[in-house]
């Protein structure tokens, strides 16, 4: 696969994860040269669900798996070690894949999930003139109406980000430059808690705390700007996976998550940003971040409010950041709650294939 590489005239200006049981750790901006080059990896990603009851009768168990994307190339993947029965399932809306596993008379506190698959990914870079781009179109609003909702759980349009939106870009029509206002606006406005710490580190990832608090988790970042982005007509979407560390090949580690964002620009595509990475002192910077991303991401599902099967008829689960569990009905913690600390974590081994 060849990176996709435009180049950007005006677009970008200046200013600028993660997280697992018990709390997500922030890691390091990466660091990695400007275009980067396509990498083949192989991985070895665990699962573990922990707090079952010994006397527990039942446990279904949905597994964030990786899947082929625009910039991933999935070349193999293999169960090593998972309990119970499975299958592969897919969200009822989007089509997003998960292990699923059903797990009757556990016996035990813990589970464990081992999956091993060998993937492509390359660096993102799409760099955009302005002038190239067209303004949203009725059939654009058709096509991409759920990136547009203004009603999104944690990431509704208030009178209050519909002013800020309004206020900070002006009378600007050009998509891609409302892209860069409100990309810059959370970038200047809101820190993510890796650069300063007093900053909430765990939530739901909402856009109206991530207002109050001028800064969260990246969750809370790109909701913010989803937000944004929808207020002024833009369609934006968030994109969930983790990173490969390119400092800790060949060990076993915990990834943390990350998320990103795309949005919308008419005669580009779906452009990626990550606004937490493009505000991180030392980090690549706004030029880099704003469209594109380096081949270190691996991307696992798109979206928010997941309807899984064989349960499309329960409550949607806000995010697949590990996964998603029940235990004799009662849904498993994937965030920490109060004493109590996250029920879900994952680690990874990997190595470039060369």
């Amino acid at each position: 696969m060849i990176a996709t590489l435009l180049l950007l005239l005006p677009l970008l200006g200046s200013t600028p994860d993660t997280g697992a049981a018990p709390l997500p750790q922030p890691s390091a901006p990466e660091a990695n040269d400007t275009l980067g080059e396509t990498r083949t990896y192989r991985v070895t990603q665990t699962a573990k669900l922990s707090g079952i009851s010994k006397d527990a009768k039942s446990v279904r168990w949905w597994i964030a798996i990786p899947d082929n994307e625009r910039h991933q190339n999935l070349l193999d993947f293999d169960l090593v070690d998972v309990p119970g029965t499975w299958r592969i399932e897919r969200d009822a809306d989007r089509g997003n894949r998960f292990l699923y596993l059903e797990v009757e008379n556990p016996g035990k506190t813990e589970l464990e999930a081992t999956v091993r698959f060998t993937l492509k990914r390359e660096p993102v870079l799409q760099m955009v003139d302005p002038a190239t781009v067209g303004p949203i179109q009725d059939v654009h609003r058709q096509l991409f109406a759920d990136a547009l909702r203004t009603d999104a759980p944690h990431m509704a349009v208030t009178p209050e980000l519909q002013k800020i939106a309004d206020e900070t870009c002006g009378d600007e029509k050009n998509p891609a430059l409302i892209a860069k206002k409100l990309l810059q606006y959370v970038a200047e406005y809101a820190d993510h808690y890796s650069k300063d710490p007093s900053k909430p580190h765990c939530g739901i990832g909402t856009a109206e705390d991530c207002l109050t608090n001028a800064g969260g988790c990246c969750t809370d970042l790109h909701s913010l700007f989803i937000s944004l982005a929808r207020a002024k007509g833009l369609p934006a979407r968030l994109q969930m996976g983790y990173r490969l560390n390119p400092k800790r090949e060949g060990e076993s580690y915990d990834p943390g998550y990350r998320c990103w964002v795309e949005y919308f620009l008419p005669g580009h595509g779906w452009v990626s940003a990550d606004v937490v990475e493009a505000d991180a002192p030392g980090g690549l910077g706004a030029e880099r971040w704003f469209t594109g991303l380096t081949e270190w991401r691996l991307w696992l599902n798109e979206g928010r409010e997941f309807r899984l099967r064989p349960d499309e008829n329960a409550k949607p689960v806000n995010t697949m950041i590990i996964g998603h569990a029940v235990v004799d009905g009662k849904v498993a913690r994937v965030l920490p709650d109060g004493p109590m600390e996250a029920q879900l974590s994952r680690t990874i081994r990997y190595e470039q294939v060369r």
